[in-house]
């Protein structure tokens, strides 16, 4: 796997930042899901992020925001004024992001310091 640092000083490599999807996409036109319907393209449709796709990579602050906005959801499903329907949506969709972040967390690649 590579590092966040590895992929951002290589420069033949095209990266987007993804913000409102909490990740980052490394982009490949061959293993791009966003294009499937549409052929291959120069650059990703960020509006159209895959879950499964590989060219997704995610640092841990993305991990943490999917964790608060996982937490966001859960207190709103919470509430009384939210109709049951809608908190039921909210809770799984909060769960989602639960797993995308323990997925994240779990396969992560860390530096380890030389301890001798």
């Amino acid at each position: 796997m590579r590092t966040a640092q590895h992929i951002l000083d290589n420069s033949q490599l095209s990266i987007y930042d993804n913000p409102g999807s909490y990740l980052m996409c490394v982009y490949n036109r061959d293993k791009a899901l966003c294009h499937r319907l549409e052929g291959q393209q120069e650059a990703p449709s960020l509006d159209r992020c895959q879950p499964s796709c590989a060219n997704i990579s995610r640092t841990d602050h993305h991990a943490d925001q999917l964790l608060a906005l996982a937490e966001r959801l859960e207190k709103q499903a919470g509430s009384e004024f939210v109709p049951v329907p809608l908190a039921d949506r909210f809770r799984r969709r909060a769960s989602r992001l639960r797993t995308l972040a323990d997925e994240h967390y779990r396969n992560r690649v860390t530096v380890q310091e030389d301890l001798s």
